[in-house]
């Protein structure tokens, strides 16, 4: 019997210990079919083992995994699933999975993990909307490991109308946001005296 196989039977086992362990040896075998014997497994019983899956699907790097992980990041009932599918988006860039970061922001607060997975990945995205969504992150979340994503973001997309936002992120009670805060301005301010020069 080959490995597949051996690793097709595990998949089937009633303990959901075994079920992650089989995941996790397609995740790294990548076979051609992989999506396919992961996808049943984002519907398990076990949370764990809809995480698992979750995090395959990263690890596999197949675009036709992301709506399957937009859906999982929008409608499951646990915390732990959601922010498992939203990491594994990490691995893919797609307007659709921007409008699943948005939304993640707006959704009611449970954890920071969520939302700091959000305020990482929205880096990726050099637009406007996601620039609007992290400076909610940055002025209006009460978690300070939240801001920190955020602020480490924003300074990656930084921009001339970002000047008041970093300027009301002066008076953060955490001072790694304040340094932030300051560079971005020094930023601002170092190529705007570019331009003048130029």
């Amino acid at each position: 019997m080959d490995e597949l196989q051996t690793i097709r039977i595990e998949l089937q086992n009633s303990n959901p210990d075994i079920r992650e362990l089989a995941l996790d040896k397609i995740g790294t075998l990548k076979p051609d079919n992989a999506l396919e014997i992961i996808l049943p497994f984002l519907s398990d019983p076990d949370p764990k083992v809809r995480s698992t899956a979750a995090c395959n699907l990263g690890d596999i790097v197949n675009s036709d995994s992301v709506p399957h992980l937009i859906e999982l990041a929008r409608i499951d009932s646990v915390e732990q699933v959601r922010s498992e599918a939203l990491s594994a988006l990490e691995n893919y860039r797609d307007p659709e999975i921007l409008k699943c970061l948005i939304d993640e922001v707006y959704q009611e607060k449970k954890s920071r993990r969520p939302r700091q997975i959000v305020a990482q990945q929205l880096q990726h995205y050099n637009n406007e909307r996601s620039i609007d969504a992290l400076i909610i992150l940055l002025l209006q979340d009460d978690d300070v490991y939240v801001r920190i994503f955020a602020a480490d973001s924003l300074l990656v997309l930084n921009r001339p109308r970002l000047r008041e936002v970093w300027k009301q992120a002066l008076s953060d009670e955490s001072s790694y946001i304040i340094e932030i805060a300051n560079k971005a301005l020094q930023d601002l301010q170092n190529s705007q005296k570019l331009r003048e020069v130029g």
